[in-house]
């Protein structure tokens, strides 16, 4: 895994400088990297899109502190995929908020639902220890699918994949578009 360090990071102040350019590149990085489903998203997570998140939290929360810097990287280098892994953050994009506080008990275990299915293979995805509880507390999850060799190279060698969620409420399905099947193929070492 190549971790992000401090030098790889901004200040606040050269973020700032930087701001207009570094959202435009991330917003196309993200849109290429990102699925959908009926109520869910899905980014699949890489070291561009987590350095992004730590300066975007250093400079929006104007961290100069050196303990909070350690504590983001400490964080968020968990979100980079390591070997035969993929990182996944879903989203669930419930906009009305009404519907989003009906919904969310109905949504409990939902992040213990998700499966990487390709060819004959379904990999389930592992939910963040220590994140899952009996109400659902957060729009968002993050997930990792760990490859064995084998699954590894199936993947690679694979010509479709989704990611669903089989929930008792939720039941639905994602494409990995070609484009964004292609580069995580190659992800994956």
């Amino acid at each position: 895994m190549d971790v992000i360090r401090r030098g790889d990071l901004y200040t606040p102040e050269q973020y700032s400088k930087v701001l207009a350019q570094e959202r435009r590149k991330i917003i196309e990085i993200k849109k290429e990297r990102r699925i959908h489903s009926r109520t869910f998203s899905f980014l699949f997570e890489n070291r561009e899109t987590v350095l992004n998140q730590i300066n975007e939290m250093i400079y929006v929360e104007n961290v100069h502190d050196d303990k909070e810097i350690d504590h983001l990287l400490d964080t968020y280098n968990k979100l980079i995929p390591d070997k035969n892994e993929l990182s996944i953050t879903m989203f669930i994009e419930i906009s009305d908020e009404k519907t989003l506080m009906k919904e969310m008990p109905r949504l409990v275990g939902i992040e213990d639902s998700v499966y990487l299915i390709f060819d004959d293979q379904e990999l389930k995805c592992m939910p963040e220890e220590g994140r899952s509880t009996d109400t659902l507390e957060s729009t968002l999850q993050y997930l990792k699918v760990k490859f064995s060799m084998n699954d590894a190279e199936k993947f690679r060698n694979s010509k479709n994949a989704f990611l669903s969620t089989k929930h008792k409420n939720y039941s639905e399905s994602a494409q990995i578009p070609k484009s964004l099947l292609d580069n995580l193929q190659r992800e994956i070492y």
